[in-house]
């Protein structure tokens, strides 16, 4: 070992620690209903990932690549100043507020909203995060799926701050519409499973928030559901980096195929039935795109989860193995335990909505389902051993099968494209707004004290013009 290499070997073992508990303490502090917890807690997170991509061996491209989680953090942390500037005027008075106060409640929501869409993969600034490995070398390929865990929670623990808003509500809606969209056209068109298990916690937390924004249940009914979901598909991935463990023998296979499906149609049920039939009325256009990453959901979860072949001559029965059975028993009761809860609480579903909100996710597991037995036993995931060339983290690639390296294409195509399109808008509104500021810098004499003294100065008239009139 060099000497660099010898004097880096000490600094990175330490950082390692110190970003586990600082993010652990981050995701610990986004549980608390409280916008400066949360604020603290999003510095945390972003200040484990910038220590862990400071000791990679691609330094400079890994602090490069996830700097932008700094900007959830200073968005919430805007969101606390405006609540912090009215104390004594709390959401319910200050939905009939006008001029500054109105103002000031559509910045507030605003700022929550966008910290938790852009956690959530929902904007075009951070859209396609999960398909980086994170920096952290022994964990890369799981760390991406605590970002929209983190951004459920934000949005989930601070719906008081946003969801009364329409029009921030009715935004937030549509984004985490196309998100869940996107996400499942991405894990559909990914050959990795475990890429396409990142992708799909995407979409279910994408979901899970566009559940909080229409209020189809309890608060804590949405967030057994999404734990339901989301940490199931946590614990698949974590073992498939670790040897396919839930994936091997039948009866263990089969079950997490089972669970996972059942969680994943559990979540989408209650945003299928309110989004297609509020009021009462059957909304086809709103259910038909709602539908679509339900369906693909289902289709990528049952037809390619299926089980490896074993490697050994005898399977070893080892503590791991009852881990993931528990783990998918849990999986399992948790999406239907949720439900019972919503309807003892009451929450209820008219007959005909009932059962045709079920349909894209039974449509989608049952066709997933024909089509892999129709395969064979590899299904559309081939084992490691048969598997050719696999990704970089060990993970198989499921092998080009005709019509479906051709669907996959679409949907990578699709994706691909609509984040090209977004960039381009986010571009052409940043430039927009800079010939727009330039006039104003052209009052001033250049010194970049005097600039920020302008713009503070232009702020506070903007928002006591209004008091004045």
């Amino acid at each position: 070992m060099t000497e660099p290499a010898a004097a880096a070997a000490p600094h990175r073992s330490g950082a390692r620690p110190l970003g586990a508990v600082l993010c652990t303490a981050g995701l610990a502090l986004l549980c608390w209903p409280h916008l400066v917890t949360s604020a603290v807690g999003l510095e945390l997170v972003a200040a484990a990932f910038w220590i862990w991509s400071r000791v990679a061996e691609d330094a400079h491209a890994q602090v490069s690549r996830w700097a932008w989680l700094r900007r959830p953090a200073q968005a919430l942390w805007l969101a606390v100043a405006i609540h912090a500037a009215l104390p004594t005027m709390g959401h319910a008075a200050m939905a009939e507020a006008r001029g500054a106060f109105e103002l000031l409640r559509w910045l507030e929501s605003g700022a929550v909203v966008w910290a938790g869409l852009e956690l959530l993969a929902a904007l075009p600034l951070a859209r396609p995060f999960s398909d980086l490995p994170g920096p952290l070398l022994a964990m890369r390929p799981w760390l991406p799926v605590m970002l929209p865990a983190a951004g459920f929670l934000v949005l989930w623990q601070h719906a008081e701050h946003w969801r009364d808003v329409a029009v921030v509500r009715g935004a937030a809606s549509y984004l985490l519409l196309v998100t869940a969209l996107l996400g499942t056209l991405r894990a559909f068109g990914r050959r990795q499973w475990a890429a396409s298990l990142r992708w799909l916690m995407i979409s279910d937390s994408a979901i899970a928030a566009l559940m909080v924004a229409t209020a189809a249940v309890k608060s804590e009914v949405s967030v057994l559901l999404w734990v339901g979901s989301c940490g199931g598909r946590a614990f698949l991935l974590a073992g498939e980096l670790r040897g396919a463990s839930p994936r091997r023998g039948p009866l263990q296979s089969g079950l997490w195929r089972i669970a996972a499906w059942t969680a994943s149609a559990a979540l989408a049920w209650p945003a299928l039935l309110v989004l297609g039939f509020e009021r009462g009325r059957f909304d086809p256009l709103l259910f038909s795109v709602a539908s679509v990453p339900v369906a693909l959901t289902a289709w990528v979860t049952v037809g390619r989860l299926v089980e490896a072949p074993e490697r050994r001559r005898m399977t070893r029965l080892d503590a791991s193995a009852s881990l993931g059975h528990v783990a998918a028993l849990l999986t399992l009761a948790l999406g239907p335990l949720a439900l019972v809860i919503a309807w003892w609480g009451g929450f209820e579903a008219a007959w005909p909505g009932s059962v045709v909100a079920m349909l894209p996710a039974t449509l989608g597991g049952v066709g997933a389902w024909l089509r892999s037995r129709g395969l064979g036993v590899a299904g559309e995931i081939a084992a490691p051993a048969d598997a050719g060339t696999g990704a970089a983290d060990g993970t198989p690639r499921s092998p080009a099968r005709g019509g479906a390296a051709a669907s996959r294409a679409v949907a990578r195509g699709t994706f691909h494209l609509v984040i090209a399109v977004e960039r381009r808008l986010v571009l052409f509104v940043g430039g927009l707004g800079r010939a727009l500021v330039s006039p104003i810098r052209d009052l001033h004499t250049g010194d970049a004290q005097e600039y920020l003294l302008l713009v503070v100065g232009i702020a506070v008239l903007a928002l006591v013009l209004p008091l004045l009139q």
